[in-house]
């Protein structure tokens, strides 16, 4: 989409229609402010700006780095962290079956090399104790799980600030 901060910038007819067809599609009704389609697209560079930092992966190897490094690392931290901040259990074979687009063989895999990484870990729920000895509940690991909340923090503050430019 070409955003028009320069006053001076002429859109050619075919870049002028097709940006109004991705505004026609956008759900601006849903951001927390008022804004016009016109003001929009001169002020979207602006949160897209504040927010580009928040996506991009510092340097070196670390939990979240690795959890969101792939769609089905994600979905599968996704589960993991909810039912840690739930008191569930979930283990290996759970989360194949909330996940059933995946191989049990792939979810193992990547619970394993989760585990291997020190990004997750064995151990009971919160709040219910595993009485079957052959289900090995996984939490996320304590550096995980604060890299993730920070990073929603992050995200939070960060589309927070931006709504206040606009009240």
């Amino acid at each position: 989409m070409i955003f028009k901060l320069d006053k001076s910038l002429v859109l050619s007819d075919q870049d002028s229609k097709r940006e109004k067809r991705i505004i026609a599609k956008l759900n601006l009704k849903k951001l927390p402010f008022k804004i016009t389609e016109e003001n929009f697209c001169s002020s979207y560079i602006e949160m897209f700006k504040d927010i580009r930092s928040l996506f991009k992966y510092q340097p070196g190897e670390y939990a979240m780095k690795w959890c969101l490094s792939t769609d089905k690392r994600m979905r599968v931290f996704l589960l993991i962290f909810e039912a840690n901040e739930l008191g569930e259990r979930i283990y290996k074979e759970n989360i194949s079956a909330q996940l059933p687009e995946y191989s049990y063989k792939t979810i193992a895999q990547i619970v394993d090399q989760g585990i291997e990484k020190g990004f997750f870990i064995k151990l009971d729920p919160r709040t219910k104790k595993t009485t079957d000895s052959k289900i090995r509940n996984i939490r996320p690991s304590e550096d995980l799980v604060v890299e993730f909340i920070n990073w929603n923090i992050d995200l939070i503050a960060t589309a927070a600030t931006f709504q206040k430019k606009y009240e």
